[in-house]
């Protein structure tokens, strides 16, 4: 799936530089869009559905709740390809939603799963889908990053294509396209020794590696893949293909404490391979001035959250099978450290400390001392669908 930004939204300056980073064609973007002949919704709060199809960026429709949902009717079956969508105050917290298809008004189908929107523009954002036959499209909000409510100012459906140009499944070309990482460094298991490469704001933008960072090849998600013959940094033995919180759009280091403020990351990922020998990868962690605190290990079926040195701190499942996508959240505030599984509290840890920040992707805990063959076929690999990180 491919997110642009309507250029028609923006200053002339600001669509310019967008263009040159996010689209490959730009005619794309003067598509029209399908006619909607009726809109529905789950409820709303006085802000009604139909403010979403007046062309009015300062009208919105608003409901409250996990699942809330808004149905397009486009009064008979087309082929759709795309859509566009612009958030309420989209500027100041990224959205979670869904879109789903349907030919009948009952039985729907996912054209693109919990999917979180840029968090940085008010415009609206097109996002990508396989070209399938619909007479319904339907959003499905969950909530955005300070609240449950889901808020939509303006909606746009079209038919084969992509927003970049060209049909079938889109034209996601850079992680960035799929994941904001606005406020994000990649660190990969390349370049010399103790001294990997890292990727920062603004190349991160428009840089994918082929095969340790990635788009995926459903364009759904980012691949993070790390071999246990990678380079590691000179504090670890070990390779990762992971991101690095970062601060004031990706300029300078995150570095937050547990007992100002609340803090939350939110990961929709599936581990995807494990290395031979030690199967064992870490996927989300947070990461003080010193050391990890706590992060979510993969070792075989076995998914543990650990606590400081104590790696086993607590069991999550013994039952994980590899490419099965899991929700790993963790909330800092008061000196506490609350982490969740599939929204599901697994344990409140009583931590104080700073110099803070999330990290998440691939950070395979094997290497060529503990794990054969010492080669790029060996390898822990994590695939990002979404990641929000805030903080208030």
């Amino acid at each position: 799936m491919n997110r642009t930004i309507r250029p028609a939204a923006l200053a002339a300056t600001a669509a310019a530089a967008l263009l040159a980073t996010l689209v490959s064609a730009p005619a794309a973007l003067a598509a029209t869009p399908l006619t909607i002949s009726a809109v529905t919704a789950s409820g709303d709060d006085g802000n009604v559905p139909a403010n979403t199809i007046d062309d009015n960026l300062s009208t919105r429709w608003s409901d409250e709740g996990d699942g809330v949902w808004i149905r397009y009717d486009l009064g008979s079956s087309k082929t759709v390809g795309w859509i566009a969508l612009g958030w309420h105050r989209g500027d100041e917290r990224p959205f979670t939603f869904d879109v789903q298809t349907s030919t009948d008004g009952s039985s729907w189908s996912t054209a693109i799963g919990n999917r979180t929107s840029s968090g940085s523009t008010t415009a609206q954002e097109e996002y990508d889908f396989s070209d399938r036959a619909a007479r319904y499209v339907r959003v499905v909000g969950h909530g955005n990053t300070l609240n449950e409510w889901t808020s939509i100012t303006e909606t746009d459906i079209y038919g084969a294509g992509s927003p970049g140009g060209g049909g079938g499944g889109g034209n996601c070309t850079y992680p960035a396209q799929i994941l904001n990482l606005t406020n994000w460094k990649e660190t990969l298991p390349t370049g010399s020794s103790e001294s990997p490469t890292e990727i920062k704001q603004p190349a991160l933008n428009t840089f994918a590696v082929d095969p340790w960072f990635k788009v995926n090849s459903s364009c759904d998600g980012v691949q993070f893949r790390s071999a246990v013959n990678g380079v590691t940094t000179s504090g670890s033995g070990y390779p990762r293909s992971e991101l690095r919180e970062m601060t004031n759009n990706g300029t300078s280091n995150a570095g937050w404490s547990s007992t100002s403020g609340t803090h939350t990351l939110v990961i929709s990922q599936a581990v995807t391979n494990l290395p031979a020998t030690k199967p064992h990868v870490v996927a989300g962690q947070i990461h003080d001035s010193e050391d990890d605190v706590t992060v979510f290990r993969l070792e075989g079926s076995s998914l543990y959250l650990t606590n400081g040195d104590d790696t086993h701190y607590k069991l999550i499942t013994s039952s994980y099978q590899l490419g099965t996508r899991f929700e790993a959240k963790f909330v800092v505030s008061g000196g506490q450290v609350k982490a969740y599984y599939n929204g599901t509290l697994q344990a409140t840890l009583s931590k104080s400390f700073s110099g803070a920040y999330f990290k998440a992707g691939a950070y395979t805990q094997a290497n060529c001392t503990n794990s054969s063959p010492c080669s790029s076929t060996n390898y822990g690999q994590v695939i990002i669908y979404s990641v929000t990180v805030s903080h208030t």
